[in-house]
């Protein structure tokens, strides 16, 4: 039942207006209308007008479809003769979620039958409907009314229609609106102006620019224009030169050149700005935050963000986004932490996603659990990037149930097949991730380079060596992708590990583009597996020439050497690493127990149970001796 806001409800119209439930289904708009019956509210003409002009003012959906209900129907008296009143149901039809040109087109068109005479606004609200849903042929028409009309010079509804072509991305139908116009004004370039950056005609945005007079240029037209240039790599220093000749700035003006230099990764041109910025906001604090940790400098940006006069979820957003982007996990769900416990801020989506990418680093199935459990409760949509998200710290975790049931529930974009199939993939159930993959042709998706970078990882997992292949050529000729250097990887990892050494040499050799130290140091894995010296010396030669030769790879020379006896030139590969100055990064693992993530180094006894750890290790080496 709908809750009330008095027991004895009025029977005044205006008076209950103020006292509207939510309706949130239609059983709810049913209780109210019959409310409505009731109470006596559309006894009289005047009354049903009242009442459908305060259901047209809420801001819920449901009580604009009960206005167009009353409206409309047959048994109620209501004066149909008002442009008024036509106008206020045609609005309800372009508001919210809901938000239908059909409806209103349809509300607009069932006016003029009942021989009521659209005024300006009719026509404004019926285009700005047509442009909501980039619906051309609906806004054609409603042209074609506006010019048997005599409204047809008005500029207001002019404006409108260069706004309408625009949105729908037809620039030249624009251009023909605002070229038969005989008055123009600032509204009117600025729109032109904006349809053509948007559409990417930007060439002709800066010949308009450039025809308008000094006095019509106001500050939208300016930074329309900066925003413009500001968006390509070759325009920045034009948006600059702009900027500074504008003849008064606002806050706008200033973060979008600000966030022009953050997306082109011009870090100290954002910096030098922002630090002579006469007003900031929480936007411009965002913006250099941001492009301190797209450049790694996490310090600076959390120096920043310390330093915040007020922070919004999108400033938290980029800050713990940035931690996981830059490899700093813990970072990242200590700020979680700090932002639940120290903030009254809720956290969205996008929160949540990266929290769980850094909870899947880290292996901390539990915050991970407790997380999804928070997502169940809110009850957040799983179709999303917070879905792949859960797929993939379920999977790295090894809890590959419950990775599949979020799959099975939500797994309709191409993110969350390749989220399951690449936890498939890690876990060596290669020949299941096929099977899921077959099924895929069944759903309207394509399959993305992403995908075959899960596929091929378990056929390499699986030891499917003909099926890597098979499915590599498909990516190539059925699917038209252009493998990268990940795929190349791919197939040289499926080779090397059946023992094709030779084959993989010869992908190597072939590829497209020059290999990376992955791909070497997988060969030479092989290599070594296999025993094969004079293919492993020929790598490592390669690799080294290359400059790819890292420490592991000098490491796994070495052992290779080493398990054929050949103590000379393991000897011979340390001399190299000296002269070259190669160090070994020592191994680090983490282990969670009770909560508590402990790190650790081979060699290391800076744990305070070290001295139980080595002896428990010792007892296990004496056991599986």
């Amino acid at each position: 039942m709908l809750a009330w806001a008095s027991s004895q409800p009025s029977t005044d119209p205006f008076l209950f207006g103020n006292n509207f439930p939510r309706c949130r289904t239609l059983r709810g708009t049913d209780q109210l209308h019959a409310h409505f019956i009731s109470a006596g509210l559309l006894r009289t003409p005047a009354a049903a007008a009242g009442l459908i002009l305060r259901l047209c003012a809420s801001f819920d959906p449901c009580h604009h479809f009960l206005a167009r209900r009353i409206f409309f129907s047959s048994s109620i008296s209501v004066p149909r003769d008002d442009c008024y009143l036509w106008n206020a149901v045609i609005k309800s039809c372009t508001h919210g979620p809901a938000a239908d040109s059909r409806a209103a087109a349809l509300a607009f068109a069932l006016m003029l039958a009942a021989g009521v005479s659209a005024d300006r606004f009719s026509f404004s609200l019926v285009l700005k409907a047509c442009s909501q849903d980039s619906s051309l042929p609906l806004g054609l028409q409603v042209h074609a009314v506006v010019l048997k009309s005599d409204l047809a010079g008005e500029l207001y509804l002019n404006n409108c229609l260069i706004g309408l072509y625009s949105r729908c991305g037809r620039c030249e139908l624009a251009l023909q609106v605002f070229d038969r116009m005989q008055q123009k004004d600032s509204v009117s370039w600025n729109t032109m102006i904006d349809g053509y950056t948007k559409n990417g005609r930007l060439d002709a945005a800066k010949v308009l620019f450039g025809e308008m007079k000094a006095r019509d240029r106001n500050l939208v037209t300016w930074n329309t224009m900066i925003g413009c240039y500001a968006s390509s790599l070759d325009g920045i220093n034009d948006a600059r030169d702009l900027f500074d000749r504008m003849p008064e700035r606002d806050l706008f003006s200033w973060n979008l050149i600000i966030s022009g230099y953050v997306k082109l990764g011009r870090t100290e041109n954002a910096a030098a700005l922002f630090a002579i910025m006469p007003v900031k906001d929480v936007i411009s604090w965002t913006n250099l935050i941001a492009a301190y940790m797209e450049d790694g400098q996490i310090d600076l940006a959390r120096q920043l963000f310390d330093e915040m006069p007020e922070r919004d979820l999108i400033t938290w957003n980029a800050m713990i986004s940035g931690y996981v982007n830059n490899g700093s996990f813990a970072h990242a769900l200590n700020l979680f932490h700090e932002m639940r416990t120290q903030v009254n801020l809720t956290p969205d989506a996008t929160t949540l996603a990266s929290v769980l990418s850094a909870i899947s680093e880290l292996g901390r199935i539990c915050d991970g659990i407790a997380i999804h459990e928070y997502t169940k409760r809110n009850r957040f949509p799983l179709h999303g990037k917070l879905g792949v998200a859960l797929i993939d710290m379920y999977s790295n975790c090894g809890k590959l149930e419950e990775a599949l049931k979020i799959f099975n529930s939500s797994g309709d974009t191409v993110d969350h097949w390749n989220a399951i199939l690449g936890g498939l993939a890690i876990h060596g159930y290669g020949k299941l991730a096929l099977e899921l993959f077959k099924t895929m042709e069944k759903f309207p998706l394509k399959p993305d380079a992403i995908t075959f970078i899960a596929v091929l990882n378990g056929c390499s997992h699986a030891g499917l060596v003909h099926e890597g292949l098979k499915f590599f050529e498909i990516m190539k000729k059925y699917c038209k992708l252009e493998p990268k250097v990940q795929h190349y990887g791919c197939i040289v990892d499926i080779l090397g590990r059946a023992g094709w050494l030779d084959d993989a040499w010869k992908v190597i050799v072939e590829m497209p583009m020059p290999p990376n130290d992955i791909i070497w140091r997988s060969l030479l894995s092989a290599c070594r597996k296999r025993g094969d010296i004079a293919m492993g010396w020929k790598v490592a030669e390669a690799s080294g020439e290359g400059g790819f030769c890292d420490s592991s790879s000098y490491v796994l020379l070495s052992n290779m050497y080493a398990g054929s006896g050949l103590w000379g030139h393991v000897g011979r590969v340390r001399r190299i690493m000296r002269q070259r100055e190669v160090r070994k990064i020592p191994g680090c693992s983490w282990i969670e127990v009770d909560g508590s993530v402990h790190e650790f180094v081979v060699g290391d006894i800076s744990n305070p149970s070290s001295t139980e750890i080595y002896s428990l290790l010792e007892l296990v080496n004496i056991q599986l001796e």
